[in-house]
């Protein structure tokens, strides 16, 4: 049986890698059961350029789509030209944005919600057996169409049968997405990593292998997407010696908390081929309600200048338009952050993510703290600031934050 798998890529001066690592484990795990499974990345600039005969003319079992936000629009456009050609393959939508999808603008297709490694693969078993299984929607309640709406979104552990890379190979090898783990154990508010109530972990000696496999083939550069690496302090401390001692050309980057941060982890840290570690503190005005910014002022105090002590990269990270922000207290967190002497740091503009607990806040006119967005989903005005104030303060923002030091960064050998 032959499996299409589409993701849709863009920011290639950024991140010069056109493969979602979501295809990479789908794809992984697919080729584990013997399964044959073709990668296809389209550019995002350059979509409605591509021609679907490409795809159609391989005659493929089922094409799945990767489906995120900001590609859905284009995810659309290509169903329905494939559509137009092609009625009759089996089509798959998978992806974070399932969750949000008006399922009006969909015909025949399966989807996915949440995680998808077991239920694509049960999918490919099913329409490879002639979807001769009356149960198989009962018995895979996450996999579901337009005609079978009584799904829900299963947790549990994240299925790896073999390491990334031991049965599929790309040629793009400057840049990686990587991951050791999925969720978060931390409750920020604004975060859309808490898409599963627990944190699920590959296992070890998988990462060890994967790690293996980045040196071996040599790539350049991985971003590890994991919303805390590793999960864990303990956990942490492990993957980066696997880093260290099997991978030490691989320059890497990753999401880090201060409580992680010991006399260890800096030894470990300052060995490694780190090109910058990102962290968030997203305010510290006290009027921002702990539920919203999960963060321990005190930690960042004592531990993130260790990182600076000792040449180590970080960037800091701010966000413009919480609810209960304002101009004085953006101006605070900035200053507050340059005392901290980062590498660099950021202040983003607060984007709602539906499935939030702050995204409640959103036209809830009798909540103190209000919020409204504009057509991007991007913070427009609050109970906290006016419309015109948040533009003073992204402006503000703008100059004073975003690449801050940035002529400071260590460069490493």
């Amino acid at each position: 049986m032959k499996v299409c798998l589409v993701n849709i890529y863009y920011r290639q001066e950024d991140y010069p890698n056109r493969y979602s690592l979501a295809v990479l484990r789908l794809g992984e795990y697919l080729e584990s059961f013997g399964y044959d499974v073709d990668f296809v990345p389209i550019d995002l600039n350059k979509y409605q350029e591509f021609d679907v005969r490409d795809i159609i003319k391989k005659k493929y079992d089922l094409i799945g789509f990767s489906t995120y936000s900001w590609v859905l629009d284009a995810v659309k456009d290509l169903l329905n030209k494939i559509k137009s050609i092609d009625n009759k393959t089996d089509i798959i939508i998978g992806g974070p944005e399932v969750d949000n999808i008006d399922l009006n603008d969909f015909t025949r297709e399966y989807f996915i919600i949440g995680e998808g490694e077991k239920p694509l693969k049960n999918l490919c078993d099913y329409i490879k057996s002639g979807k001769t299984d009356v149960n198989f929607f009962n018995n895979n309640p996450n996999v579901f169409t337009k005609d079978s709406l009584t799904y829900r979104k299963i947790e549990g552990p994240i299925e790896v049968k073999n390491p990334l890379f031991t049965n599929i190979s790309i040629s793009d090898h400057d840049f990686l997405w990587y991951e050791t783990c999925r969720g978060c154990a931390f409750n920020c508010g604004y975060c859309g990593h808490k898409t599963r109530k627990n944190v699920e972990y590959i296992d070890l000696d998988i990462v060890k292998q994967e790690i293996i496999n980045i040196g071996k083939i040599g790539f350049k550069k991985v971003f590890v997407i994991d919303p805390n690496f590793a999960g864990t302090k303990e956990r942490a401390k492990i993957v980066l010696k696997y880093f260290n001692e099997y991978a030490p050309n691989t320059v890497i980057g990753l999401y880090f908390r201060p409580e992680f941060i010991d006399d260890e982890m800096i030894s470990l840290l300052s060995k490694a081929n780190i090109d910058h570690i990102r962290i968030g503190v997203q305010t510290t005005n006290p009027n921002v309600p702990k539920w919203i910014r999960s963060n321990n002022i005190d930690k960042i105090i004592s531990e993130l200048p260790k990182l600076s002590k000792n040449n180590i990269n970080w960037r800091g990270e701010l966000i413009t338009g919480l609810p209960g922000d304002n101009f004085d207290g953006l101006k605070t967190s900035i200053e507050f952050m340059k005392n901290l002497n980062p590498t660099e740091f950021y202040s983003y503009h607060l984007t709602l993510i539906p499935n939030t607990p702050l995204y409640k806040l959103k036209d809830n006119y009798s909540n103190p703290l209000w919020i409204k967005a504009d057509e991007m989903s991007r913070a427009y005005e609050s109970s906290t600031y006016s419309h015109s104030e948040l533009l003073d303060m992204l402006s503000y923002a703008k100059e004073n934050s975003d690449n801050y030091n940035a002529k400071k960064k260590v460069k490493r050998i």
